[in-house]
C-alpha cells in the first residue's frame, strides 16, 4: 500500500503544527520513525515552481522553501514520502493538492499538466499564514523527542538487525543490535545518529533490493493492492497498499520460498482506482478474504460469516532468490 500518515480523508498519521516565531525560511521536522524525503512547492508566474527531494532523518530539521517570501500571503505546498529503505513500502503525508513531481531530484515550473511534462501528480497539503514557518510531520505513535532514536530502530529492522518493536526508547535490544550492526559494518563505536542511520539505510536498501514480494503497477492510474500468504501453519491475508501508476510497492519484505504442493508462495489481488470507483482484478484461482479498510484476515474461508468479503487472488510465480517482482497494468483490470 502504500500506507498514508496524514489524517486527511480518513488517512491514519498525523500532521502537527508548529508555530515558531517568524523566520526567514520554512522548516520542516520529521518526527517520524521514518527517513523523509520532501518536495515543496510555491506560486510563480506561469505556474507552481516545485522542487525535490529534501531529505529529512528522523529527529532532524530542514529548511525548505527558502525562495519563499514569507512576510508576503503565499501559500507553500508539501508533499513528503518516505526512504525506499522500508520493507512495507513507501509511506506518504500529502494532501489534496495535485502537483507535479520527478523520480530524481528535480526544479521545474508546471502547472497540473504532469503527464505531458513526463513527470507524476502527487498530492501536496497547503501551509498557509504563520504555519507555513514550521511543518511537523508525525506518526499516531507521536514519537516527538524520541523520533530519532525511532528511526534507528526501525532502520535496524529493515537492514536485518531485530530490535524489540519501535518506541523511541534505547534499551538492551537496541543497543544490542547497533552493536551486531556496526561490528557487521566495519564502522567504529559511537559515530553519531546522523552517519549511523546513513549507514543503516545504505544497508537496508542493498539488503532489501529484490527480497520478498514486489507488486509494480504499470496500469494507467492508482491501485490498492492486498497480499495473502502464509505465516507458520496460517494462511492470511493482508492491504491496502496504494500505488501510483508507475512505481513498486513491497507487499513482503521476508524471504520467500518455493511453497509445496499446489500452494504458490503467496497470492496477489489489487483493485484499479479511479474517480469513478474501483474495478477488480481478473484472472484469480484462490479466493482469500477482503475488508474495505485497512485489514488482515486470518485464514481463508468462511470469509462471508466472519464479517468480510471474498476475492479471487493471483498466484506468484516461484521465487528466485528469495524474491518475487509481479507487474499489473491496465488489461488486468475488469473493464481494463
Amino acid at each position: 500500500m502504500v500506507p498514508r500518515f496524514i489524517k486527511i480523508s480518513g488517512l491514519f498519521a498525523l500532521l502537527a503544527l508548529g508555530l515558531t516565531a517568524r523566520s526567514e525560511a520554512a522548516e520542516i521536522c520529521n518526527e517520524t520513525s521514518f527517513i523523509a524525503e520532501v518536495a515543496a512547492g510555491w506560486a510563480v508566474e506561469g505556474g507552481v515552481a516545485i522542487e525535490g527531494w529534501t531529505r529529512v532523518r528522523p529527529g532532524e530539521c530542514e529548511t525548505i522553501a527558502e525562495e519563499v517570501d514569507l512576510t508576503q500571503e503565499q501559500p507553500i505546498f508539501f508533499y513528503a514520502k518516505s526512504s525506499l529503505a522500508y520493507l512495507g513500502g513507501v509511506r506518504e503525508w500529502r494532501g489534496t493538492v495535485p502537483l507535479c513531481v520527478d523520480e530524481a531530484d528535480f526544479e521545474v515550473v508546471a502547472n497540473t499538466r504532469c503527464a505531458a511534462l513526463g513527470l507524476a501528480s502527487r498530492d501536496f497539503f497547503v501551509r498557509e499564514g504563520d504555519d507555513r514557518e514550521r511543518t511537523v510531520l508525525a506518526e499516531p505513535s507521536d514519537y516527538g523527542r524520541r523520533s530519532g532514536t525511532a528511526g534507528i530502530q526501525r532502520l535496524l529492522q529493515s537492514a536485518g538487525f531485530p530490535v524489540n518493536g519501535v518506541d523511541g526508547y534505547e534499551g538492551s535490544s537496541t543497543r544490542r543490535a547497533i552493536s551486531r550492526f556496526l561490528e557487521t559494518a566495519g564502522i567504529g563505536r559511537d559515530p553519531s545518529d546522523a552517519a549511523l542511520i546513513d549507514a543503516l539505510e545504505a544497508r537496508a536498501l542493498e539488503r532489501n533490493a529484490s527480497s520478498g514480494l514486489i507488486l509494480c503497477n504499470e496500469a494507467d492510474g492508482d491501485i490498492s493492492a492486498a497480499v495473502g500468504y502464509r505465516t507458520a501453519s496460517i494462511w492470511q491475508s493482508r492491504g491496502w497498499w496504494r500505488i501510483h501508476a508507475g512505481e513498486c510497492a513491497r507487499l513482503i519484505g521476508n524471504r520467500l520460498e518455493t511453497a509445496g504442493g499446489d500452494d504458490a508462495p503467496a497470492y496477489v489481488y489489487a483493485e484499479r482506482v479511479s474517480s469513478s470507483g474501483r474495478r477488480a482484478m481478473t484472472g484469480g484461482d484462490t479466493a482469500f478474504c477482503l475488508a474495505p479498510a485497512r485489514f488482515v484476515a486470518e485464514e481463508r474461508t468462511d470469509c462471508a460469516e466472519r464479517g468480510y468479503s471474498t476475492a479471487r487472488f493471483r498466484r506468484v510465480p516461484a521465487p528466485q532468490d528469495g524474491g518475487v517482482r509481479v507487474t499489473v497494468e491496465e488489461n488486468d483490470f475488469e473493464g481494463g
